[in-house]
């Protein structure tokens, strides 16, 4: 009887087994079936057994990350570049490099050509012609504008707008001054009512001449000759004495004050002599083109 009983209980206990795993299989496949989205053996079940199609998950995209502004970097601060003005140049005047031999020309260019008929005592000598850029040698600065140079061995006074001075000084010097243009002031532009010819310009002539070799020389004794002046003069220094120079100044001013009384000349020659000897004692001559 017992043992009749524990056979029941055995086939009872695997037909409950059976069941479960029935009932699991089932659970799992309609399980798989309510889940599945891509079978269609899971979408009959469902249609069958009537269990609802599954909803599809939406996946929610992600938000983009918000753009990252940047802030411009503020500009580094530049530097105020403080511009240094140079220093002005100190002012020269013609008159003090004349007073400056340092500052003189050796050599400068004639600028323009001259062609001059040469004038002396009533007669014609001639031309006097230079070309334009021919090469002068200098021998001094006059304060009122004039270069006293050499031209193949001929004495000038030329006004300094008659050469490239200006030029020259600017190249050699221009770092260091700045150069006024001259006044030209050369004497001869002074007239007077007198004229030569006649008795009152002949006197007012000479009395300036007289006075001016006073002043200068102590001596009065020029006279003109056909060819020269001749200038009797005995110094009384006795330093040395450069009396060519000394006679090229006597005729320059014989020229400037002639043409002060309306003269014509523009060449003279001028001797210095001994005036109780009468021994030579220098001699020069001078071409003024523009009178």
């Amino acid at each position: 009887m017992k043992k009749k009983n524990k056979a029941q209980r055995i086939a009872l206990f695997e037909t409950l087994l059976v069941f479960l795993l029935l009932g699991g299989g089932c659970a799992l496949v309609l399980f798989w079936a309510a889940k599945s989205e891509d079978s269609e053996l899971a979408h009959s079940i469902r249609k069958t057994v009537g269990i609802s199609e599954p909803q599809q998950e939406v996946l929610e995209a992600e938000p983009e990350p918000a753009p990252v502004v940047v802030a411009p970097a503020e500009p580094e601060p530049v530097e105020a570049v403080v511009v240094v003005e140079p220093a002005p140049l100190p002012k020269i005047t013609f008159k003090e490099i004349a007073a400056q031999r340092q500052l003189w020309p050796k050599s400068l260019n004639l600028k323009l050509a001259v062609r001059v008929p040469i004038r002396y005592n009533g007669q014609d000598f001639g031309f006097m012609e230079f070309p334009k850029g021919v090469s002068i040698s200098v021998d001094g600065l006059s304060p009122g504008g004039e270069i006293f140079c050499r031209i193949d061995g001929n004495y000038l006074s030329l006004s300094v707008y008659e050469t490239d001075f200006y030029g020259w000084f600017k190249e050699t010097h221009g770092d260091r001054y700045d150069v006024q243009p001259v006044v030209v002031d050369m004497g001869s532009k002074a007239t007077s009512r007198y004229r030569l010819g006649t008795e009152k310009g002949e006197a007012a002539f000479w009395a300036e001449m007289r006075i001016w070799c006073h002043q200068n020389y102590e001596a009065v004794t020029l006279n003109v000759e056909e060819e020269r002046l001749v200038f009797y003069w005995l110094p009384k220094e006795t330093a040395p004495i450069d009396y060519a120079v000394e006679a090229r100044e006597i005729a320059r001013q014989f020229l400037l004050k002639r043409a002060k009384y309306g003269g014509r000349e523009n060449y003279a020659a001028c001797e210095i002599r001994h005036p109780v000897t009468n021994e030579l004692l220098g001699a020069s001559s001078i071409f003024i083109p523009r009178l």
